[in-house]
């Protein structure tokens, strides 16, 4: 018989990671919404020692599973190989692992459809401003900084008369 323990207690620490990244990312949809980037930016920091995480345990959930001859093995097809004292234990971790990515899915996508909002409205103001000081003969900068030449070298002073 296949000892589980291993892949059992992976899954747990999965389980546990959304737990933790959740409302992280729900403090992200949130900071998004009230426009205050600079938390944002601090939950995507955060974000990012998660993603480390789970590249881990993806990498120890793949040796598990290698190590008991299911490598590549969806979770549902793990279901129909094992014992049944071995599925009580798992269904129910793996509907709770289903649930947790879901709903991170769920407020990631939110997050993101946020975040590009605020964006298109920072580019449609920063582009009206533009043409607002080039209508006024301001100088004008393009999004990378650069000075724009709005009038491709001519000056009114460089006309012959």
């Amino acid at each position: 018989m296949k000892d589980f323990s291993g892949f059992i207690a992976v899954i747990r620490e999965l389980i546990a990671l959304f737990e933790g990244l959740i409302p992280v990312e729900q403090e992200k949809l949130d900071a998004a919404i009230k426009n205050r980037v600079s938390f944002v930016e601090e939950c995507m920091h955060k974000e990012q020692a998660f993603v480390l995480q789970l590249k881990g345990l993806e990498q120890r959930r793949e040796t598990q599973q290698k190590q008991l001859d299911m490598e590549n093995y969806s979770f549902r097809q793990i279901l129909d190989q094992v014992p049944d004292e071995t599925a009580v234990i798992l269904k129910p971790l793996f509907d709770r692992l289903s649930t947790q990515i879901q709903l991170f899915q769920s407020i990631n996508d939110s997050a993101r459809d946020i975040i590009e909002v605020n964006l298109h409205v920072i580019r449609s103001a920063l582009a009206k401003q533009a043409v607002e000081k080039e209508n006024a003969g301001e100088e004008t900068y393009s999004a990378s900084g650069a000075k724009k030449d709005t009038h491709d070298g001519k000056h009114f002073t460089s006309r012959s008369v």
